[in-house]
């Protein structure tokens, strides 16, 4: 479709395609903030329910904590104990009530080393640990590196949680002992003893916290940040929380442990509700008028500009639009050489039809009128209501003399055609008068002067015409 036939659908829509054009990109609009608003009250839900899930994850990470942090005081309390008999031969026997006691009191804790110059001397209980007995931690690529690393930071280090060779896993908590040769001596002018090792039964340990897979509706997982791999990292709970937009609390443990507690709702995260309809409703509403508005108003200002260039009665363009084509017309002229024709017609005597019949059927006459001359032009074409009863014809490009006889006929044919109204027949006859841009004129207002001059030429040898010969017949315009 080309430029020129959708500027004229628009032009003769009144403005309706612009207009209705504007209030749909308005509307998308208005619903495009909308959901961008939407979007963010749905983040505001989302953290809102986040700050309650890590607030639930508080009270859980503060027992995790407690429960360690408690086991390495009490293997620091065995510490001091065993510092005690460092000048004496080692014997299990001295150590077999506090471990007892510790055991007791710590049901998480499934077992205890102890290990004189890193080598295993007392297991307790004694079964079904015997056959560790006399262990050299040195030989152990397994066990040696966090031993190592114990005595040499001189604290306690813990490794796990790993798989045991008598089933189950359990965090593995190395506390080095440093006897003190005076009171007061510094830690680090001490010479190394020993290692004692506290077995701490996982599932005992979460169960000590109150930790479950799924609590208060929150999916929990244990997660080791050391670890790369997201899925592995998962020491206790739900794997499938490190696949999720999880929240997490970091635990503050000792040994060297990165410990997170991660959560993620069973759920999911909260992100519709009535804030969120809400802010959708009222935003459609808004968007809604606003583009109704838009339609209102471009519809108005197309109205108010058609009423400037369109004659009120007719529709037609009125002088002012024609002579501003016109002008166009004649400045393309100047660089293409393509010229124009105008077409002056004016009805013959018209007045007599509105003495005879009123201003309404005149008025109907002359929109009739119009009609005609928009049904013999091409899109190109324009017809204007200059006048009462004049109107002209613009057609771009010039035509040859055969063509521009072959319209004037087709024109005064089609015009002067009988106009019926309330059974009445009122006889049409009208005088045109053609001017060419720029053969007959270099200018718009001289070639309107030539059309016109033409025009009454043709009504005064009508008149002549009209008195040699004399009828009678229906009424005429003129």
């Amino acid at each position: 479709m080309s430029l020129h036939r959708l500027r004229n659908i628009f032009a003769k829509s009144n403005g309706t395609w612009a207009a209705t054009i504007v209030a749909f990109v308005c509307f998308l609009a208005g619903i495009a903030v909308t959901a961008y608003v939407g979007q963010l009250v749905r983040a505001d839900l989302i953290e809102k329910h986040k700050r309650e899930v890590v607030s639930g994850l508080t009270e859980a990470r503060t027992r995790m904590e407690g429960e360690i942090n408690a086991t390495v005081a009490r293997g620091f309390g065995m510490r001091v104990y065993v510092a005690q008999f460092d000048d004496k031969p080692f014997d299990p026997e001295d150590y077999h009530e506090i471990a007892a006691d510790l055991i007791e009191e710590t049901p998480a804790i499934r077992s205890i080393g102890i290990a004189p110059n890193n080598i295993l001397e007392a297991v307790f209980p004694l079964e079904p640990n015997q056959t560790a007995i006399g262990l050299n931690y040195r030989m152990s690529t397994a066990q040696w590196p966090a031993i190592r690393e114990a005595m040499l930071s001189r604290d306690v280090v813990i490794a796990g949680p790993l798989e045991l060779v008598q089933g189950g896993r359990a965090l593995l908590i190395r506390i080095p002992v440093f006897p003190a040769a005076f009171p007061g001596q510094a830690l680090t002018e001490r010479a190394y003893w020993g290692v004692i090792t506290l077995v701490l039964d996982e599932e005992g340990l979460l169960t000590s916290a109150g930790l479950r897979d799924i609590v208060n509706g929150i999916r929990i997982a244990l997660v080791d940040r050391n670890v790369v791999d997201g899925e592995n990292s998962v020491i206790f709970g739900d794997r499938s929380v490190a696949q999720h937009d999880f929240v997490a609390l970091s635990l503050h443990l000792p040994g060297g442990l990165n410990w997170e507690l991660a959560g993620y709702p069973e759920a999911g995260w909260i992100e519709t509700g009535e804030r969120v309809w809400g802010t959708q409703l009222v935003g459609s509403l808004i968007s809604l008028i606003f583009s109704a508005m838009a339609f209102l108003l471009i519809n108005e200002v197309y109205k108010v500009r058609s009423m400037a260039l369109h004659d009120p009665l007719t529709g037609l363009a009125n002088r002012r639009l024609l002579e501003d084509r016109m002008h166009q017309l004649a400045s393309l002229c100047e660089r293409s050489g393509a010229g124009f024709e105008i077409f002056y017609v004016d009805l013959d005597a018209f007045k007599p039809v509105n003495d005879n019949y009123g201003h309404s059927v005149g008025d109907r006459l002359l929109v009739e009128v119009g009609q005609r001359l928009q049904n013999q032009i091409r899109q190109s074409d324009t017809v204007a209501r200059v006048g009462g009863d004049e109107f002209i014809v613009l057609t771009p490009g010039n035509m040859r003399r055969n063509e521009k006889e072959a319209f004037l006929h087709r024109l005064t044919d089609h015009v002067s055609t009988v106009f019926e109204f309330s059974g009445t027949q009122i006889d049409v006859k009208a005088s045109i008068g053609n001017a060419s841009y720029p053969t007959d004129a270099t200018s718009v207002e001289d070639l309107m002067r030539v059309a016109d001059a033409r025009m009454y030429a043709q009504k005064s040898k009508s008149k002549q015409g009209a008195q040699d010969y004399p009828g009678k017949g229906v009424p005429q315009t003129g």
